[in-house]
Formats: structure tokens, sequence, C-alpha cells
């Protein structure tokens, strides 16, 4: 077999992997998890207060995928990354990596709230968690009962 026959094969299979990779469609992020991580946050009865921020994290059914947001389903918390960042991009969004996107949340009132990690509007998992008053002090977060 002679380097131009070599060649020509590499490009045959290269070319036919490619065409069966884009004949595949596009990936789907189901979402099926979501969790609000406790983080430095200390309290006798809940580990969320209002002012700390806390990591949400949504899990997918596939390590990649289209566009997976986060949102607080009331008006009484934010989104402090996705709320600087839509300044500029008002469709932005941190991307799926690893079968996860991650966001911060910041609850501003006391009481319970929820989040909802979704793909599209059909919605998905909610995570709902109960919220005290609380001191925060750098990356500690002292919950009041």
């Amino acid at each position: 077999m002679t380097l131009s026959r070599v060649a020509r094969s590499l490009f045959v299979a290269a070319a036919c992997s490619a065409a069966a990779l884009l004949a595949s469609g596009t990936a789907h992020a189901e979402v099926v998890d979501l969790d609000i991580l406790p983080g430095l946050s200390f309290g006798p009865t809940t580990p969320y207060g209002v002012g700390c921020t806390y990591v949400a994290v949504a899990r997918t059914a596939d390590l990649s995928g289209p566009r997976v947001d986060i949102a607080p389903l009331d008006t009484e918390s934010i989104m402090p990354l996705e709320e600087f960042a839509w300044q500029f991009d008002g469709y932005w969004s941190s991307p799926v990596i690893a079968g996860h996107k991650v966001s911060l949340w910041t609850p501003t009132t006391p009481g319970e709230h929820s989040l909802m990690a979704y793909e599209t509007s059909a919605g998905g998992p909610v995570a709902t968690v109960t919220v005290n008053p609380a001191t925060a002090v750098g990356p500690l977060c002292f919950v009041a009962p």
C-alpha cells in the first residue's frame, strides 16, 4: 500500500466518522437532579441564611449538551453571576461541564425558597430550602435559629 492509498483511506475513514457524528443529531442534556450546597453555613436548624451565597448544581443525563439554566421560582433571591453577565449579554448562560451546570444563588429574605433547573419550557427538578436570618462574615454564614 503506497502513502497516497494510506492517506486516501484515512481521509475516507475521517469523512465517514464526521458524517456519522453529524447524522447522530444534537446532544440531549435532560436535567435529572438539582442540589443547593450549604457551603460554609452554620446554624442550629437550617444551614441556609439570608444574604449568604450558595452553589446550585444541576446534573444532566449526559456529559454535555445544549443550554441548561437554573432559576429562582420567587423574586426574593438573586443569581449574582447571571445578573452581572446579563448586563452585557442577555442570553449568557454558563456551560454544562462534565454533566453539571453550576450557578451561584443568594436568598434576600427569610422563608421557603425554590430553584428550578431546566433545559426547556417543560421545566425540570425543583429544590426547596428554608432560609433563616443570618450574619455573613466573609465566606462564612452564621444562621440564626
